[in-house]
């Protein structure tokens, strides 16, 4: 049956929906400007070596996203708790022609380390390399297309602190089962806000993922296995070898709508690996159940999922939050 005040109330989604997209381009766009600013002109250190926590910050990029990935970069070296290493893993056959951007050369003076890799393993370039150089550290992936705001590193570490044998995330989704099968990935509860430790908690790599030292299985250096398993979604990887470890994983609670304060780096969308993850053959769903299903992982989920609460879905994957309260511009 037509309902008109259904209609209306999708249209003025649409609405609010476009309002904050446009809100959240113009503050991209202003805090780019100010990050490249500050990635030439500053003169501080961006890392803190004897940091107690020894936190090392990983990240890779694509040919693309070169000239950019220094935003992204500053505004880790701008965190109010500073990592005791940041490093940028490049693959040594797609840059090694490659003419270093100036902005990243003047990072290298602040203490980014840049680390030529012998493979390019796509994604997985992302931990692979730093995990094999710093495996006694704690491990802070990000994306290279995100401006981070500047206590995405404290609030992490604050709650590794309180629970260290949990892997912490600022974003992750909450899996589902129906008759003890797990959904496609698209019917998942996205941007949970469970505030409970979980192995149904899948974290997002883009939000910024805490690993602790000794927290995946054995297999995870394995570039063989996942590169036939899950080659193009490395949070689909480490995800299968941290469950397969029996360590659970946790949002860290916030009372702000995600997407405001974790602003795209202007025009990096181009070329997303997300588009490609959404087809059906290289897609999420046929990467997750090729690796849940090799390391016998789905049964166990399952179970779990039949035994607890189905986790809370964020206000944002349902509808647009209101531009009040949680709304806010960044600081």
């Amino acid at each position: 049956m037509f309902n008109p005040m259904e209609v209306i109330g999708r249209a003025k989604q649409r609405r609010q929906r476009a309002a904050l997209a446009g809100t959240l381009a113009d503050q991209a766009r202003i805090r780019a400007g100010e990050l490249r600013l500050q990635s030439e002109h500053c003169r501080e250190p961006g890392v803190a070596p004897s940091a107690e926590d020894n936190l090392v910050i990983s990240l890779t990029t694509i040919g693309s996203r070169l000239d950019n990935v220094a935003l992204t970069i500053e505004s880790l070296m701008q965190q109010t708790q500073r990592a005791s290493r940041i490093v940028l893993c490049l693959d040594r056959e797609t840059f090694r022609w490659r003419e270093l951007p100036l902005s990243l050369s003047r990072q290298q003076g602040r203490g980014l380390e840049i680390l030529f890799c012998e493979r390019d393993l796509g994604p997985h370039t992302k931990y692979y390399y730093t995990l094999q150089k710093y495996p006694d550290s704690l491990l802070l992936t990000v994306d290279d297309d995100k401006l981070y705001p500047d206590d995405m590193v404290a609030r992490l570490l604050v709650a590794h602190r309180a629970q260290p044998g949990v892997v912490h995330c600022h974003r992750g989704h909450g899996m589902t089962f129906r008759r003890g099968q797990i959904r496609p990935y698209k019917r998942w509860q996205w941007n949970t806000l469970r505030s409970e430790a979980s192995p149904l908690v899948f974290p997002t790599g883009v939000g910024g993922v805490l690993y602790f030292p000794g927290c995946f299985d054995e297999h995870v250096l394995d570039d063989g296995l996942f590169r036939q398993l899950c080659p193009s979604a490395d949070d689909v990887w480490l995800k299968a070898m941290t469950l397969a470890r029996g360590v659970d994983c946790q949002v860290v609670p916030r009372d702000y709508l995600w997407k405001t304060r974790n602003l795209t780096i202007p025009g990096s969308q181009q070329t997303a690996l997300k588009r490609r993850n959404k087809h059906a053959v290289s897609g999420n769903d046929a990467q997750i159940a090729r690796t849940f299903d090799y390391f016998g992982l789905l049964a166990p989920l399952a179970h779990e999922y039949r035994a607890r609460p189905a986790l809370k879905p964020a206000a944002e994957r349902s509808g647009v939050t209101p531009l009040t309260g949680t709304y806010q511009a960044i600081p």
